[in-house]
């Protein structure tokens, strides 16, 4: 079978159907916080909120999960800014080791909230590493994970030597491993989350957009259903909060196409070293190529080729992208050959949202503190928007939290239009030709 007639879910290989959605908003309500958004942002927030004993509502436009939060990679991860070295230059030593201590803390307390929930998604806690594809790439990496180590990052560079003994795919030759964290399920975590939720009281109304928000003293969320009255809101929705309004300028909405393989046999895995940790693997590139091994022992990759739209709003596009499907299994079927005849089972998409700085953007957003937000997460947000929650509640709650100062001001807004077009098919133009440059290199030395 063709690789590209292989089927495009509507959602992903995590949830091919709604569960039983909760009610749409019928009529107006109040609720001390009403949360845009039902991902790992919207109830992770809900949840603490509630622990604290506010109410809190959340207002969902599909079903909690149908977002970036059912749709992305699987990997539990510490990485975050766009490397270490440009955290470095940009915010000095004291600063990107609070930026580091902070992702490390999202993995740890999403861990924690896996456990005392027990939510079972597949969790393999192995880390995930950054690896080496071609030998160029490994002095610039080789000391990025020297930096790592003096910021207090749990990162170590690992030679072929170690590669090979932890029967990690041949194609990746040395790579620096980040210990915190792993790979999981995220279908099954966000929806974890939402049963411990609705379990809690928490009051879930999905099937409901929400299509603009009043600022004021007392803000007012508008529905095609009915309005919600809140003291509070909170602004979940990550690359489609341009939709609705504040602060959606300071996002760039990206699509990003996954596959998945057909499950591998004892042989296939042989062949590949066996991958007996499952540890999660990026490559070195530039726009990274991203693989797991999944428990039901299939091969999850894609994120290379993400694709930008005028306007930076995602409705009205997402669906099968031919170009960037084609993109990423090529780059599959060159990092596995011995692969050759495992079948692509499926494909799907969904929006990431960038910011400038490639940090999440977590706080206030108006200055009388009535409306706050958490997004922007660059594309590693399983820990960070999953441990957003309780940092979003202890600001809400004037209690203070130490991870919510490392990120005191709003991310920096962006150009408009036709500017930001121009700047991001520039930028993701620029770096795809650097890493095809890099792909045509491999392909000489096999």
């Amino acid at each position: 079978m063709d690789d590209l007639s292989a089927p495009f879910l509507p959602i992903s290989a995590y949830l091919e159907s709604p569960p039983e959605r909760e009610p749409t908003l019928a009529g107006d309500a109040r609720a001390d916080v009403a949360i845009v958004g039902g991902g790992l942002t919207g109830l992770s927030t809900a949840l603490a909120l509630k622990r604290s004993g506010v109410d809190a509502v959340v207002l969902e436009r599909e079903f909690c999960g149908f977002g970036a939060s059912g749709r992305n990679a699987g990997h539990l991860t510490p990485t975050i800014g766009k490397d270490l070295p440009t955290l470095l230059m940009l915010y000095g030593r004291e600063r990107t080791a609070a930026i580091v201590r902070f992702a490390d803390h999202c993995v740890h307390r999403t861990e924690e909230l896996i456990a005392e929930l027990g939510i079972a998604c597949d969790y393999a806690p192995s880390g995930n590493v950054m690896a080496v594809v071609h030998p160029k790439q490994e002095k610039r990496l080789r000391r990025a994970a020297e930096l790592a180590g003096t910021v207090g990052a749990n990162v170590r560079f690992l030679e072929r030597e170690e590669m090979r003994a932890r029967g990690l795919p041949p194609a990746f030759l040395s790579g620096a491993l980040e210990g915190a964290g792993g790979t999981l399920d995220p279908g099954k975590l966000v929806l974890g989350l939402r049963r411990a939720a609705l379990a809690a009281g928490v009051r879930i109304h999905e099937g409901t957009r929400v299509t603009r928000i009043d600022e004021g003293s007392a803000p007012v969320v508008r529905t095609a259903q009915g309005d919600v009255r809140a003291e509070r809101v909170v602004m979940a929705t990550n690359a489609w909060t341009r939709e609705i309004g504040s602060p959606g300028a300071k996002l760039v909405p990206l699509y990003v196409t996954l596959f998945e393989t057909e499950p591998l046999d004892d042989v296939q895995l042989a062949a590949i070293g066996g991958w007996p940790r499952r540890e999660g693997v990026y490559t070195a590139h530039e726009i990274l190529e991203s693989y797991r091994l999944t428990a039901r022992r299939t091969i999850i990759g894609g994120s290379k080729g993400p694709r930008y739209h005028w306007g930076a709003r995602p409705a009205g596009y997402g669906g099968p992208d031919a170009p960037c499907q084609d993109v990423i299994v090529r780059g599959f079927r060159d990092r596995f050959p011995a692969l050759a005849k495992l079948p692509i089972a499926r494909f799907w998409g969904g929006w990431i949202a960038m910011t400038l700085s490639f940090l999440p953007s977590i706080g206030a957003h108006a200055s009388d503190g009535r409306q706050w937000h958490a997004l922007g997460y660059n594309g590693h947000g399983v820990a960070q928007a999953t441990a957003a929650g309780e940092i979003l509640a202890d600001s809400i709650a004037g209690r203070d939290n130490e991870w919510a100062r490392v990120f005191p001001k709003p991310a920096p807004t962006l150009p408009p239009e036709p500017l930001l077009w121009l700047a991001a098919r520039g930028l993701l133009a620029l770096f795809a030709a650097i890493d095809r440059r890099t792909d045509r290199q491999i392909r000489t030395r096999s």
